[in-house]
């Protein structure tokens, strides 16, 4: 009898612990640039691949399925033709989230650098999340190159994952 309740202990905990379960995350990206048309002008992230379960994708909108504690993170590269500030932040159901901006300073044409926008954020079922930029000057924006003999580089590469 106490083989038979191993057994069933221990099948019950490869169980638990092999559920197949609805994905907790999604990660996206852009291979394309996406550069400002005017100065100080907010514009959505588009973004492209394949939803996980439990997420929505539609353009530059991610909806979350599911309520709950989630990180977020957005890393663009960025540059652009001309000198100036670029811009990334969060916008959820259409509204600017209030300290989620970060702001990067393009120096010269031959610069890019990556900016983030990150942090831990509550959501509610259905909640649309959006990544946003803008920039000080026309031809200034999220910027995606193809090096030789190496990887592409996304404009943009987006994380989110249910804690």
């Amino acid at each position: 009898m106490r083989k038979f309740t191993a057994m069933i202990a221990a099948g019950l905990i490869m169980l638990s612990h092999s559920t197949v379960m609805a994905a907790t995350y999604s990660a996206l990206i852009s291979s394309d640039n996406q550069v400002a048309a005017a100065a100080n002008t907010p514009y959505p992230v588009k973004m492209t691949g394949d939803a996980t379960p439990g997420y929505k994708v539609d353009g530059s909108k991610v909806t979350i399925l599911k309520a709950g504690d989630y990180f977020v993170i957005g890393a663009a590269q960025v540059g652009g033709s001309v000198p100036g500030n670029i811009y990334l932040w969060v916008r959820l159901n259409g509204k600017d989230v209030p300290d989620s901006n970060s702001i990067q300073y393009i120096p010269s044409a031959q610069f890019t650098t990556v900016l983030v926008s990150q942090g831990e954020m509550t959501f509610k079922a259905n909640d649309v999340l959006e990544f946003v930029y803008a920039a000080s000057a026309p031809g200034l924006g999220l910027i995606a190159s193809k090096p030789a003999n190496m990887p592409a580089v996304p404009s943009i590469i987006f994380t989110i994952y249910k804690n």
